[in-house]
Order: C-alpha cells, then structure tokens, then sequence
C-alpha cells in the first residue's frame, strides 16, 4: 500500500509528494513530539521491547537514558546492520544497534538486528529521544562536528548520503534520570563499546 501521494502539474511532471505527517515527515525531520500533545496522565515506560531478541527481552529505559546523560552522548547512529556483531567495523561499534546488543540481550541473540523501526519508535514516543539525520560529509573523522550545520531539515534527499541517528532530548532525559535513579553497580560500564568482541 503507497502511503504517499505525488501531484503533478499540467504538463504530468511532479510537482509535490503529500506525505503522512506523523510517521514519514516527523522521522525524516527529526520533529520531537510536543508535550502538549501527549495526554498529561502519559506515563513512560520502563522498558522497551526487543522482538529480534527472545521472550521477555528488553531495553531497561532507565540504564539506557542514564548512560546517555552521564557520558554527554547526544546522538548516536541507529546503524541497523544484519551482520554478526563480531565484524561491525571501527564508527559501527559506537552506535544503537551495537549498544543494544552489547548491553541489553543474551548471547544467542547477539548476531541479530535489534535496532529495528519497532525499537526505534518505541524509543521515539517516550519523548526522551528524537530521529535525526545528519549529512555524512558532515561526519568526517578530525572535523569538528557542528550539529545545526550536519542536520538535514529543509529537504528530503533519497539519493544521498545521510546517516539516522537517535538524538537525546536532553532535559527531559536528566529528568526522567532523576526520577528513576540506577545503583552504581547496575549502570552501562561507559567503556561497553571497547570490550573484546564475541
């Protein structure tokens, strides 16, 4: 089913494409939800389902937002990859779909994709993240990276490069870490990504 709609000009070239606002335009924008429009009683929820990942498998909401706000992380490419963990690549290991499978399952489902859009938008409507895309020629290694410069928000580019990223949103983050404190000996070790690969 096509979930868009071209219109075209008297001559039958394109001339706009209507698309759904709360699932396409929003993921392609990186649009938070507005807390107005959440039901003031919306409660978030403590974990997050991981199907790829076996019965009962989840994202802890509290380690994964305090890890964040501890390390100052404030975006981080989804990467969804269906290779073995074992050969993500060097940028690869530092992204959700290595933290989720480094941090939050068991062995057996380590080699399955678990970043998956369910995930991701599971992780979207707590409102504590945004989807983002960024410019890869803005992600150079030794460039500083300047985010208001890397962000694609005026236009949809389907033959370039860009790279989807989670992106925190900050205060609402630290506020949520206030609510649900971690025991220290239950937080993300911020050095997860340099472990010995399995």
């Amino acid at each position: 089913m096509q979930n868009h709609q071209v219109i075209y000009d008297a001559n039958k070239k394109p001339l706009f494409v209507v698309i759904p606002y709360d699932d396409e335009y929003k993921r392609a924008f990186g649009i938070e939800p507005s807390l107005a429009a959440m039901s003031s009683d919306y409660e978030i929820p403590l974990t997050i389902t991981l199907p790829n990942a076996g019965a009962g498998a989840t994202i802890d909401l509290p380690r994964f937002v305090e890890y964040w706000v501890r390390c100052g992380i404030q975006s981080l490419p989804i990467n969804k990859r269906a290779k073995p963990l074992r050969e993500f690549e060097g940028r690869e290991r530092f992204s959700l779909e290595a933290l989720i499978r480094t941090c939050f399952i068991t062995e057996p489902y380590r080699n399955t994709m678990q970043a998956v859009n369910e995930v991701t938008d599971q992780l979207i409507n707590t409102g504590l993240f945004r989807e983002v895309r960024f410019n890869q020629a803005q992600l150079l290694p030794g460039k500083i990276f300047d985010r208001e410069q890397a962000i694609l928000q005026a236009e949809i580019q389907p033959y370039s490069r860009t790279v989807n990223c989670l992106e925190i949103v900050y205060e609402k983050a630290a506020e949520f870490c206030k609510q649900h404190p971690i025991p220290k000996d239950s937080k993300i070790d911020s050095r997860w990504f340099n472990r010995d690969r399995p």
